[in-house]
């Protein structure tokens, strides 16, 4: 599976700037949960704040902020060059 360039931790830090609330669910498999009042839900692994996330973790999140109007993909990918 291809990784891309942007950290879980960069991620994190994105996504909470949008206003998602955060909470870790220790059920396993460990799983890092994303709200927003929109409705907009996103749920990733646990993995550490410093792995490289995979490509489609990233897809997932954009279509999801797209798809609830809180970010365009140029947006998303601008925050997350900031946020590196």
């Amino acid at each position: 599976m291809k990784r891309s360039e942007t950290t879980y931790g960069q991620l994190d830090k994105v996504l909470r700037s949008l206003g998602f609330s955060f909470r870790q669910d220790e059920t396993p498999p460990p799983t890092r949960v994303y709200r927003h009042e929109s409705g907009a839900l996103v749920m990733l692994p646990a993995f550490p704040e410093s792995d490289k996330a995979f490509a489609y973790h990233l897809e997932a999140v954009r279509a999801e902020l797209e798809n609830f109007g809180i970010a365009d993909p140029t947006a998303f990918d601008a925050a997350l060059r900031k946020a590196g």
